[in-house]
């Protein structure tokens, strides 16, 4: 069985999730999300982050990662954020 963390990022609220695959079966383990405040400044949302996704590494163990590949929006401060986060 291969374990696999999903993450969608976004730097005011990442989400994230967890599924077992063996073969086309998928279980799921866990998911949730792991915001940052609005008012902190970019680095500490960023160090929020990485400090979460780190525990969920830790205490879950995946053996694989996907993340959402990130799309250019309008707003090039948006997406360099969001390509940060």
């Amino acid at each position: 069985m291969i374990r696999i963390l999903g993450l969608d990022p976004s730097l005011s609220r990442t989400g994230w999730g967890i599924v077992e695959a063996e073969g086309n079966r998928l279980v799921h383990i866990a998911h949730g999300a792991i915001p940052t405040r609005t008012t902190d400044p970019l680095a500490a949302r960023l160090k929020a982050l990485h400090d979460r996704l780190c525990a969920l590494v830790a205490e879950h163990r995946q053996h694989e990662a996907a993340v959402e590949e990130v799309f250019v929006n309008k707003n090039p401060r948006s997406t360099l954020k969001l390509g940060q986060a």
